[in-house]
């Protein structure tokens, strides 16, 4: 039997969505701010402003509650290849 602890299944978390209900993602919600934002978290590894881009998000439109939550998750650690952030630079 596999055993995953915390960390891993938080990493999974963080990587992968929910594979039952995928987030849907509106290519308008890609404003320049948006993708500017990203970008910086993304090659700065600056996760902590990660709170900052789900303000951009729905100042540009972005009513998805799990694209904002999986954003704001105080106790959600990122990383380079979090789904979230991939959306918003379009490397889905």
């Amino acid at each position: 039997m596999i055993r995953f602890g915390f960390g891993t299944l938080a990493l999974i978390h963080e990587i992968f969505p929910n594979p039952f209900a995928p987030p849907r993602f509106d290519p308008a919600w890609r404003t320049a701010d948006v993708v500017a934002l990203a970008r910086g978290i993304y090659d700065d590894r600056a996760f902590e402003r990660m709170p900052i881009l789900a303000d951009a998000l729905q100042e540009a439109g972005c009513d998805n509650a799990d694209i904002l939550a999986h954003c704001r998750d105080a106790n959600q650690v990122h990383v380079r290849g979090c789904w979230a952030l991939d959306l918003c630079l379009g490397l889905e």
